[in-house]
């Protein structure tokens, strides 16, 4: 009976143990928030974070997500996060902070960037929220975008395929042996048709030398020339004067002699038999 006491003993000084440890280890995990300063910040997106999420400065640990409260202000909705962070710990007031997650697959945490500010918060103040990408949503966006360009890229690159492939073809028909002996015969030509366009040019060039040399010699020949000339043009304007006046003066006869056939041709019209019944004029009588 007494050995049965003493083992019942034994069993229940285990348990005691086991809970005295338990005791302290919970009291290890949760002790340190006691008596911790509590400071805010605010998100409007606060996928994967909840109680206990670590908060970290600089990469150091310095407490956790206590709670998460929404907050509708204007019509939208925020989260009010409340930070339990070691007491006294100092944070310029111009710190930012951020919800981060340090490894691909690892747990989303609050990171506190530090500031420059001599100023502190105070606990129970709110640090400036910055806005982080959604890593997840991001991949989302990216993979639906390509689930979108992959099918029109793969379509694009067959359409380009075929073209080039039809660009082959043609360029093998152009490149067949008739067609390159034909495009030999063609350059040949055109060195041949470049050899006689210089030709020409250099004639041309011949050309325009000699006319600029009777142009000079025309220029010498009426300097040397110009009384000459000049004496000549007078004389021509002389001479085109006075025929002039010879041709006024027919004009004028001409005209004369118009109205008389117009006079003569009214008359007839208004009495023909005037021509036949015409008498001649008398002849002079001779004295005796």
């Amino acid at each position: 009976m007494k050995k049965d006491n003493i083992n019942y003993f034994m069993v229940g000084l285990f348990v005691l143990a086991g809970f005295v440890l338990l005791f302290v280890m919970m009291l290890k995990i949760t002790g340190e928030q006691t008596g911790a300063d509590e400071y805010f910040v605010e998100f409007s997106n606060v996928s994967g974070i909840k109680d206990g999420v670590v908060v970290s400065y600089g990469g150091y640990a310095i407490g956790s997500v206590n709670h998460v409260e929404p907050v509708i202000e204007d019509g939208q909705t925020r989260y009010r996060l409340a930070l339990w962070l070691k007491p006294g710990w100092r944070i310029p007031v111009d710190s930012r902070a951020r919800i981060v997650m340090p490894a691909l697959i690892a747990d989303k945490q609050i990171e506190i960037t530090q500031g420059q500010s001599a100023q502190s918060l105070q606990p129970g103040d709110t640090i400036q929220g910055i806005e982080s990408v959604d890593m997840m949503a991001l991949i989302d966006s990216i993979a639906l975008k390509l689930n979108t360009f992959i099918p029109e890229s793969t379509q694009n690159i067959n359409q380009l395929i075929s073209q080039l492939q039809y660009s082959a073809d043609q360029l093998a028909l152009l490149l067949r042996p008739q067609n390159i002996n034909h495009l030999n015969s063609f350059f040949q030509h055109a060195d041949e048709s470049s050899q006689n366009m210089l030709q020409l040019t250099e004639g041309l060039g011949q050309v325009n030398w000699q006319l600029d040399s009777i142009l000079g010699k025309t220029d010498q020949l009426l300097d040397e020339n110009a009384d000459d000339v000049r004496h000549s043009v007078v004389e021509l304007k002389k001479s085109v004067d006075a025929i002039s006046g010879r041709i006024e003066s027919v004009m004028y006869h001409l005209d004369a002699s118009s109205q008389n056939m117009n006079e003569f041709s009214r008359t007839l019209r208004n009495n023909p038999g005037a021509l036949l019944r015409n008498t001649p004029p008398a002849e002079p009588h001779s004295v005796e």
